[in-house]
């Protein structure tokens, strides 16, 4: 901005000015939005303006009018405001900062900024200003979610002028000091900055006259979408760069957290241009009490919206204890597939062959490109284990890799133990792409003594649009005992929109060598399919062969496929063909023979009989060899559900199968037949009262005069916060009865916790308990959970701790394999 620039700025304030001076009252509607709007409609005049503050899009265009000067001379005509603008100005002046104009050195003006910066993808600003002081925001995760912010207008048809992305506005009820270039400035009452992510607000601010604005009298920092908000003694707004930075910083924030919110607090916290906080002698919680919680306290941290939170030199308290110092802590404020940055709480258990162990996870990297954890592990009984785990990424996207490393040296075996992971993926071209990846295991977990294995993985693979190869090779080996080595060809070619060509080449070798016994197989395969698509019919011809040492599998030397792609389409239920014949060998028996196969699937037809629906399906095979032999296979399927008032359901299913002719005859492989027919039934009956209980009793029958167990499985609900589970089953029959019955119970046990128990009952055992699991969960201070688990097999316990603020960031827990017993986790 130039010195003639600056003196059209000092013209507009003083124009702007006069207009308040000689202002009447008008309408009260919307009186601070007219007046802003209008502020910036005459700062965008040709004669009492600086560079063109922008307006919103579609704003009429001004006509000419006089403009008195202070002087009491007549100016040059100049624009009059639009028609919906034209309120007396009522309340606060307005200084609206604009950014340097292109090829202007830069040098100390009385308001300067830089050229514009900011997101363009951020949205609009508008030009309003807010009232009052900031509430308290709203916890996230929350049972009702605050609803968006309508968009505000002005008075009239056009929408409220917007703010352009790098450009400030400054707005105060008083504005006091010298607007020659380079002296400070004050600005008293209701200060407010806008900027492209944040409003700076307070009583007063004071301008250095070069670049600095100053902001008291209780300041903060929010940012547009008012879910974080951040307070201070002072903050130093920077026009330049267009950043804040507070002194004495404590703040909250609900954005990117899941439940409830983030507490901070700093000595010193800048914010950039980019919105990414820097600060030091931080203190973060997801407690509003964090000495009846926890807290973590650092060096320094560095708070990245949407990505991360990072702490250095990092100490855990739980109240008013410290239990932890970690280097460096990264909280991950976005979701991921892999769990990259995991939750700094460490995990502490027993278990009786590791005896009592801590296990941790710290977290580094800057970004996405580097990031990763070291694993630090140490058991009483073993001893100290350390890994590392890193994932790699160029930022052209040309490479991603990872490694997973891990070691320790076992006490109790006195041997050393590794495992190694290395993959990586190399994008050369657009078409052109490289996979590699290697393993070591030579640590296979308590109670396992195997020799090392390794395994080592390579594929190239290139891809256009109408055709695709890949070369690739695998090898497993472990320790001296076995070895297997596979090199692999496919070539994939779409010749025209209807046909298309598969080709795969393959060579495989093996070698065991057990007990002084060794054996060592080679194998190559050679497999083409060309596939033809017509509006009638699909037709497909396969060659498959194999050569090996130890002969197994059948070739087709060819096979042809035909499906007619509508087969009686009218008929009172779908059918399904397919036809298939060729030449077959069994090279383990040197066995060749030509075969025809016609196959037919009937069905479903589905019936609705007196409130039951019915339901039918079947299946016809025939099969004819040249050797003259035939044999053919009938099967069927049939379905009856029966509901019975509003709390009974009845379901019958009949499966039966038929098979003619030898059953391995000419093929001793192909086409084995079960020489026996058969046929079962199976019935289920579901007593059920919507939630409250869900009983299911199924047993089944061969048709052999045998009785058969009965199976059932009981879910209900004792309480909106309880369930229980039971299932087992019974064996008619004298000396049997009850079986082993499985019980699974959750409920309530205390203010903000829960219980999980899982067990079995031995009936045979006098209703003994065995393999009992006890899960216990407990939300401490609203803010971080505590999970402990007990094993009884192993005579294990597990206690973990997680933040609740991001709990999709945390470990699975549940009473078994399947993850919870309760849909949706604990916290119900």
């Amino acid at each position: 901005m130039s010195k003639h620039s600056s003196h059209r700025l000092l013209g507009a304030l003083l124009c702007l000015g006069t207009i308040l001076a000689n202002a009447f009252p008008g309408s009260p509607v919307n009186a601070e939005a007219a007046n802003d709007a209008r502020a910036v409609a005459l700062l965008n005049t040709n004669s009492c303006s600086a560079t063109p503050v922008q307006v919103a899009q579609g704003l009429p265009t001004p006509e000419p009018a006089p403009t008195g000067t202070p002087n009491g001379t007549t100016a040059t005509p100049t624009p009059s405001a639009p028609p919906f603008l034209d309120v007396p100005p009522v309340g606060p002046q307005q200084i609206y900062i604009t950014p340097r104009p292109s090829g202007v050195p830069e040098t100390p003006l009385p308001v300067p900024t830089a050229s514009p910066k900011g997101d363009a993808n951020s949205g609009p600003v508008f030009l309003i200003r807010s009232s009052g002081s900031p509430g308290p925001l709203t916890p996230a995760g929350g049972s009702a979610s605050p609803s968006p912010s309508a968009q505000p207008t002005a008075a009239g048809p056009t929408p409220l002028p917007t703010l352009q992305p790098g450009y400030i506005a400054v707005f105060g009820d008083q504005i006091i000091g010298n607007s020659n270039e380079g002296q400070p400035q004050d600005i008293i009452g209701h200060v407010q900055i806008l900027y492209a992510d944040e409003v700076v607000a307070g009583e007063k601010a004071h301008f250095d006259g070069a670049r600095t604005i100053a902001v008291t009298g209780n300041p903060y920092v929010i940012n547009h979408a008012k879910n974080s908000i951040l307070h201070g003694d002072v903050i130093l707004f920077d026009t330049i760069a267009h950043t804040a930075e507070v002194k004495n910083a404590r703040g909250e924030s609900t954005e990117d957290v899941e439940r409830g919110e983030v507490y901070f607090n700093a000595k010193d916290l800048e914010s950039d241009s980019n919105g990414v906080a820097h600060g030091s002698n931080a203190s973060v919680t997801t407690c509003s009490n964090p000495r009846g919680g926890y807290h973590l306290t650092g060096r320094t941290i560095d708070v990245t919206p949407g990505d991360k939170i990072t702490i250095t030199k990092a100490i855990l308290f739980l109240g008013a204890a410290a239990i932890f110092y970690l280097p460096k802590v990264v909280i991950p404020l976005r979701s991921v597939d892999e769990v990259r940055q995991p939750t700094f709480f460490p995990e502490v258990g027993y278990d009786a062959y590791q005896g009592y162990y801590v296990k941790a996870k710290l977290g580094f990297g800057k970004d996405q490109y580097y990031e990763g954890y070291y694993r630090v592990e140490y058991f009483t009984k073993v001893g100290l284990g350390l890994g590392y785990v890193a994932y790699f990424a160029r930022r052209n996207n040309k490479r991603q890799s990872h490694i997973d490393y891990y070691g320790i040296k076992n006490r109790q075996t006195q041997t050393q133990q590794y495992n190694l992971e290395v993959d990586d993926k190399e994008n050369f071209s657009p078409t052109l792409v490289g996979n590699a990846a290697f393993s070591y295991n030579g640590n296979y977990g308590q109670y396992l003594f195997l020799p090392p294995s390794t395994s080592l993985t390579a594929q190239l693979a290139h891809a256009t649009a109408s055709e695709q190869q890949t070369y690739s090779f695998n090898g497993y080996a472990v320790g001296s005992q076995s070895r297997i080595q596979t090199y692999n060809f496919a070539d994939t070619r779409q010749i025209t929109k209807s046909f298309s060509q598969t080709t795969s080449l393959g060579f495989n070798s093996s070698s065991t060598n057990y007990g002084g016994t060794s054996s060592s197989t080679t194998t190559d395969h050679f497999n083409t399919v060309s596939h033809l698509v017509t509006p009638g019919y699909d037709y497909q011809l396969t060659v498959d062969k194999s050569n090996s040492t130890s002969f197994s599998g059948v070739n087709k030397e060819p096979e042809l496929q035909i499906r007619p792609s509508s087969f009686f389409p009218h008929f009172l239920f779908p059918i399904t063909a397919n036809f298939a014949v060729g030449s077959y060998s069994e090279p383990q028996n040197a066995f060749s023979t030509s075969r025809a196969d016609l196959s037919f699937q009937l069905g479903p037809a589905l019936y609705h009989v007196f409130g039951s629906d019915f339901s039918a399906s079947g299946t016809l095979e025939q099969f004819a060899y040249g050797t003259g032999d035939l044999k053919a296979t009938i099967s069927q399927h049939l379905s009856l559900q029966t509901p019975i008032g509003k709390h009974f359901l009845n379901s019958i299913d009949y499966n039966e199968s038929n098979n003619n002719g030898p059953a391995s005859v000419p093929f001793q492989f192909l086409d084995n037949l079960i020489g026996i027919n058969s046929k079962a039934a199976y019935e289920t009956l579901r007593i059920f009262n919507g939630d409250v209980y869900n009983l299911l009793l199924s047993t089944s029958t061969s048709f052999n005069e045998q009785a058969q167990p009965v199976s059932y499985q009981l879910t209900s609900r004792p309480s909106r916060r309880s369930l229980l589970t039971l299932g087992g089953s019974f064996v008619p029959g004298i000396g049997q009865g009850f079986t082993t019955t499985n019980l699974q119970l959750a409920s309530p046990f205390g203010r903000d916790a829960d219980v999980q128990f899982l067990t079995d009952i031995d009936w045979k055992n006098h209703g003994r308990l065995t393999n009992k699991n006890i899960y216990y969960h407990r939300i401490i201070g609203d803010c971080y959970e505590i999970r402990v688990q007990y094993n009884e097999n192993l005579k294990q316990v597990n206690i973990t701790l997680n933040l609740l603020a991001f709990p999709s960031r945390a470990a699975s827990f549940g009473v078994n394999r399947n993850g919870p017993i309760l849909p949706g986790g604990l916290n119900f």
